[in-house]
């Protein structure tokens, strides 16, 4: 059971509003266990709107069977290779009801190389969650990095730019070292 309310529609609705005529992403990704194969359907979508040449709105959501969040903020590029983002939104999980969520993220690049980091707190000692993704430029169509995310784990990660549909396919075989179990996340993403 996907946890979408009428209130989550509408924040949906708005904040895809908000960002019209601005980039957006969205990704969908499975998540495989050696024990059991599992998939775990997940969306995400990203969109930000220009404010000044430093300053962006960003919008960011993710639904899964058991669990949601939407975050709105801010990011801020004092120089093209960096970028700083703050936000804040709601949360909502089969074990708990909606509750606060805070994140903060940061962007580099220099040649060939990204790195994107996000860190996000929610209500509870233990509802934490970070992503932290090394990229190496290869070609225009393949990167290869490496991933360090919180519930899938740590591993390398491989993708292909697909340029006529501007979206990209990649798969991280991963080490979950918080559970102690190997896990393979295949995926892609869509900008538009």
């Amino acid at each position: 059971e996907i946890l979408i309310t009428n209130k989550n529609i509408i924040l949906f609705i708005i904040l895809i509003t908000i960002t019209a005529t601005s980039f957006a992403q969205m990704k969908v990704f499975l998540r495989y266990t050696p024990e059991g194969s599992e998939a775990l359907p997940t969306i995400t979508y990203f969109g930000k709107k220009k404010i000044t040449d430093k300053f962006h709105l960003a919008i960011y959501t993710l639904v899964t069977k058991k669990f949601s969040e939407a975050l709105v903020g801010f990011t801020y590029a004092p120089k093209q290779w960096i970028k700083i983002g703050l936000s804040s939104g709601i949360e909502n999980s089969a074990a708990t009801p909606v509750g606060y969520r805070f994140g903060s993220s940061l962007w580099l690049k220099k040649d060939k190389n990204s790195l994107f980091s996000i860190f996000e707190k929610g209500d509870g000692k233990d509802n934490f969650f970070y992503k932290t993704t090394y990229k190496h430029k290869i070609s225009e169509r393949i990167h290869l990095g490496l991933v360090a995310w919180r519930f899938f784990g740590l591993g390398p990660l491989a993708l292909y730019n697909i340029e006529k549909t501007d979206s990209t396919l990649w798969i991280t075989p991963l080490y979950d070292f918080e559970f102690e179990v190997a896990r393979v996340v295949l995926g892609t993403t869509i900008k538009f």
